[in-house]
């Protein structure tokens, strides 16, 4: 298979770590070497789920000793150190997390990491012979920070994305996005499924700040309205993308039809 990159993207909600672990399973069925990565991964490949970033000035309000400790566990990027946060704690933990990478960093320096951090991924992914599933950090993750956290327009929104997709079409990547036409009644349900401070979390993440807060929006019927104009620009920014693609609604309805049409693609693929 030419095709070396699956990505699972659409709403919360939908079941996208359910679909990436089918798709891997799958491949896996199918003869092929492949390697699932859900979101929050510490260990994953292209995205920094719980790091923060140090540039060599940052640094310098460690002491000799947490430097050094820093140094043992992080990895030399860009003119500065990313450091994995679940690595470390205490007084040291409380000085690293300002330098956050998702939530915390200027974009400038966010964006560059993190492309640096795509590059890195495909140079080692094409020498290799497996197929990597990674869920959600190609549209969704970039969309809650551009979108929800900065408010950036569209255009500057589309074109990080297109950066990305420069750096990873050799490897011929194929997204699976799984569309909710029913937002509000899909997140009230798994909302009662999970606890209390999941919702207020997720509530004030995106009406607190960035597009939330530029558009007025509250509570809960403020957080749907965020979901559903982001479902409507990462659809339309994967419209105008020459990449292998494929969009299911409302895949939760019936997952034997979804599991269907993921498998005639995969063998379509594979032909």
């Amino acid at each position: 298979m030419k095709n070396k990159l699956f990505i699972i993207e659409g709403l919360p909600c939908t079941g996208k770590s359910t679909t990436g672990k089918f798709v891997s399973d799958f491949l896996l069925k199918e003869g092929h070497a492949a390697l699932y990565f859900d979101e929050g991964n510490l260990e994953h490949p292209a995205d920094y789920e719980f790091h923060a970033f140090m540039t060599s000035n940052d640094l310098q309000i460690l002491s000799d000793e947490e430097l050094q400790q820093v140094k043992n566990i992080g990895v030399e990027e860009n003119s500065g150190l990313v450091i994995p946060l679940s690595k470390i704690s205490g007084e040291l933990f409380d000085k690293i997390i300002p330098f956050k990478i998702y939530d915390c960093l200027p974009w400038e320096i966010e964006k560059t990491v993190m492309l640096n951090y795509w590059a890195e991924f495909v140079k080692q992914a094409y020498k290799e012979d497996k197929i990597y599933v990674f869920n959600c950090c190609f549209l969704q993750n970039p969309l809650c920070e551009m979108m929800m956290r900065f408010n950036y327009t569209y255009e500057k929104i589309k074109e990080y994305i297109i950066n990305i997709y420069e750096n990873i079409k050799d490897l011929n990547p194929v997204v699976i996005y799984l569309k909710n036409s029913k937002v509000k009644e899909r997140v009230a349900e798994i909302a009662i499924e999970r606890d209390d401070d999941w919702l207020k979390s997720v509530i004030e993440y995106h009406t607190s700040q960035g597009y939330g807060k530029a558009n007025g929006l509250k509570g809960f019927d403020g957080y749907i309205t965020c979901l559903e104009e982001r479902q409507k620009l990462e659809l339309k920014i994967l419209e105008q993308l020459s990449i292998d693609k494929i969009i299911i609604d409302t895949p939760f309805e019936n997952w034997e039809r979804t599991h269907n049409k993921i498998r005639e693609l995969i063998k379509a693929l594979d032909d």
